[in-house]
């Protein structure tokens, strides 16, 4: 019988689960320099990354990989205004990724911080009235990924094992009308939903009812054959912030990249 693995539940806990030394040894240097940085933050676990939150805003975010470290802003834009200040390493809109025994420079780390808060600050200074509205699909994100298996082996993994994408203890009733479920973890918050649609082989689409949110998300699964296995595409739409959404992208992205 497998042993189930046990998710962290504080800080301290993911970083004593860290297998690698230098990544340990790394992301404890970080999260003391973060907790100098950041003084009046609160030091939690969001979507099982150990996260910094100012005002209940993550401001920063850290993780260990396989092979590598990543840095997350919990914003779209901070890592592309510094693409200058990050020549060199390998990022994308929401984080910055490096190897364990290479740390981010102090004054790097710095950098990110201070532009997440001054984002954070400018955002609060906007009269309600200027602020941009969502559209009437609200914030949106899209993670695709081809994965190593078939198209069938793709659509059967999605509907028959619904713990290994939506979460451990996840039920899925993958037909139109069926239910969607994913208990309550600490770190990660409860998920319901209702399937909207089903067309065998390709596409899911339903309802993403989280803890918390005033109105349901919704999400799209789309699996297209390719010619080294396919692809699933993730998207996600009607989200209620722009932090939630990229809060998203990392969950997705960390999901495919885990089953790749």
């Amino acid at each position: 019988m497998a042993t189930k693995t046990r998710v962290p539940q504080t800080i301290d806990a993911y970083l004593a689960s860290v297998p690698d030394p230098a990544a340990k040894k790394t992301l404890t240097a970080l999260r003391t320099q973060l907790r100098k940085l950041l003084p009046k933050a609160t030091e939690t676990l969001s979507y099982q990354m150990p996260t910094f939150k100012v005002d209940g805003v993550a401001v920063a975010g850290f993780a260990f990989f396989k092979n590598h470290c990543g840095f997350y802003p919990f914003s779209g834009s901070v890592v592309p205004a510094l693409e200058s200040e990050l020549e060199g390493y390998t990022t994308s809109k929401s984080g910055v990724t490096f190897p364990p025994d290479e740390p981010l420079p102090a004054k790097l780390v710095k950098k990110l911080v201070q532009a997440r808060l001054a984002e954070i600050a400018t955002r609060a200074k906007k009269p309600a009235a200027a602020k941009k509205k969502a559209p009437a699909t609200g914030f949106q994100v899209g993670v695709v990924r081809t994965l190593p298996m078939s198209a069938p082996e793709l659509w059967a993994w999605l509907t028959t094992q619904p713990e290994r994408w939506l979460g451990p203890g996840a039920t899925l009733e993958a037909e139109v009308g069926g239910r969607h479920e994913t208990p309550k973890r600490r770190g990660a918050p409860g998920v319901r939903g209702e399937v909207r649609v089903v067309k065998p082989g390709q596409r899911l689409r339903m309802t993403w009812e989280t803890d918390g949110w005033k109105k349901p998300a919704t999400l799209q699964l789309t699996v297209t054959p390719k010619a080294k296995g396919a692809s699933l595409h993730v998207h996600m739409e009607k989200l209620p912030d722009a932090e939630v959404r990229e809060a998203m992208r990392e969950r997705w992205s960390k999901l495919l990249a885990r089953v790749a």
